[in-house]
């Protein structure tokens, strides 16, 4: 069995979903997760930020109906991309 499934092609499990027009996540935008802490959008793939939180290692993802925005935004001070 396991043979079997070395063989068979694998497709993409994570395709490129365009972000729909109520989805205001940007790339670089400072966000509040959830649960009070804050954080940078990484990259957007359809409803879906991908934030890295404050003390965090790796991202999270997140729908983009639950993280708010954090004003002022700082994005004199933010190198992505680079």
């Amino acid at each position: 069995m396991m043979a079997t499934a070395a063989t068979i092609p694998q497709a993409d499990i994570t395709p490129h979903i365009p972000p729909s027009q109520d989805n205001w996540c940007t790339v670089g935008y400072k966000v509040m997760v959830p649960d009070g802490r804050e954080g940078r959008v990484t990259s957007v793939s359809g409803e879906i930020c991908r934030v890295i939180a404050d003390g965090e290692a790796y991202v999270t993802l997140i729908p983009h109906y639950i993280v708010e925005p954090v004003y002022p935004q700082d994005f004199a001070s933010v190198k992505i991309g680079h």
